[in-house]
């Protein structure tokens, strides 16, 4: 029993992924339902407000270090590891159209993409880490993918794309702010009446991190069983893309002397992609790539899948109480 109550969470991933192996149709009809996500995305950033002590944002604001590093993790030293693998990993790049440029315009499709909201929030927050950093982070990469996401497609594939900036302002209103806002009334409310509750409602996150693995699984294993032998390299450059980035994040921000809730923040937000808005621009603009969805569902499958194993090691290293204030900054 002891061992259940320890390891739950891990037997829990291990059902998620077989379960995404085996039987795909749930967690495609999950996903292509085009509210589902969004919904469990709302209800882990509402969980997330609630816990928010949003008096600290404003000390996080002046966090500059760790902002500006989450924020060229996203926009600039990634896009050039994956041009960097794709070169390596990838077929040979001849003709625009060919198998080599294929990848190469797939890879970078999903380098180019902003920071994910819903899973490095949540598991920041299971890992007891910076979650005001970690919000703000997020928000900010969230909103400037409306410039830099085409930047990086022009200077590395030479495609023109336009982000609508304000469908993205109200992604943000109504999955991030709103349940945020909604959270900390609830707080201001509920809080000391809850706080008997907090355990279980804490768990809540843990179980939609577990939705989105079996979701992903269950995209990755369609897109595996259509192209074997591509997947295969795009699974080897993801893999490796995600595992340099979290040795960047890890390295740059103990050399920036980061606290360890900080680093958690940075490690998580800084080595994650957003899946909902790769897959619309691929769909928008490079539809003719038959390839653009797989990197985008693979990185999704493996960061989940590494990051959700780093947990506990990235709790540990939190040994702070959950409610402490963090005031380092700039």
């Amino acid at each position: 029993m002891a061992f259940l109550k320890r390891y739950w969470f891990l037997l829990a991933m291990a059902v998620a992924v077989a379960c995404g192996t085996l039987l795909p149709e749930g967690g495609q009809a999950l996903r292509s339902s085009g509210f589902a996500i969004p919904i469990l995305v709302a209800v882990v950033l509402t969980i997330s407000g609630f816990t928010l002590d949003t008096s600290r944002l404003l000390v996080q604001a002046r966090n500059l270090r760790a902002i500006l590093l989450i924020l060229c993790t996203t926009y600039a030293v990634a896009p050039l590891l994956a041009y960097a693998l794709a070169m390596l990993w990838g077929p040979p790049i001849g003709a625009r159209g060919s198998g080599g440029a294929l990848f190469l315009e797939a890879m970078m499709i999903l380098a180019a993409q902003a920071g994910t909201l819903a899973s490095a929030l949540a598991m920041t927050a299971i890992a007891r880490g910076n979650q005001e950093l970690a919000l703000l982070a997020t928000v900010l990469s969230s909103i400037l993918t409306a410039i830099l996401t085409p930047l990086i497609l022009k200077l590395s594939l030479g495609e023109i794309v336009e982000v609508p900036f304000a469908g993205i302002l109200l992604r943000m209103l109504l999955i991030v702010v709103l349940p945020v806002f909604l959270g900390q009334l609830a707080r201001r409310v509920l809080w000391q009446r809850a706080q008997g509750a907090m355990p279980a409602v804490r768990i809540i996150p843990r179980v939609i991190i577990l939705s989105f693995l079996y979701t992903g699984f269950s995209a990755a294993t369609g897109e595996l069983a259509d192209a074997p032998a591509l997947a295969l390299r795009f699974l080897g450059a993801c893999l490796c893309l995600h595992l340099l980035l979290l040795s960047w994040t890890w390295l740059s921000a103990r050399l920036l002397a980061l606290e360890p809730g900080s680093r958690t923040a940075v490690i998580l937000c800084g080595s994650q992609k957003t899946l909902p808005n790769g897959i619309d621009i691929w769909t928008r603009f490079f539809s003719q790539n038959p390839y653009g969805a797989l990197p985008l569902a693979l990185y999704h499958v493996v960061q989940l899948l590494i990051d959700t194993l780093l947990l506990g090691r990235l709790a540990a290293s939190n040994d702070h109480p959950p409610g402490r204030v963090e005031e380092e900054a700039s």
